[in-house]
C-alpha cells in the first residue's frame, strides 16, 4: 500500500512542543521551524517524540 502524505505526518519523530503565552496556543513543530516559531512569540515548552498530526 502507497504510504500518503498524512500517513507520513503521522509518524512519530523527534521535535518540539511551544507555547505562546500570550495567546495560550500549542503548537508542535520539528526543530527546523522552532526559530520561525520564537520569532512569532512562542517558547519551547517540551522537547521529545511528537506527532505532527493525530492519528486517524
Amino acid at each position: 500500500m502507497k504510504n500518503t502524505y498524512y500517513d507520513e505526518l503521522s509518524e512519530e519523530r523527534d521535535g518540539y512542543v511551544m507555547k505562546n503565552e500570550e495567546s495560550g496556543v500549542e503548537i508542535t513543530c520539528t526543530e527546523r521551524y522552532v526559530k520561525a516559531w520564537e520569532e512569532r512569540g512562542f517558547k519551547v515548552i517540551r522537547e521529545g517524540r511528537i506527532h505532527l498530526v493525530e492519528e486517524k
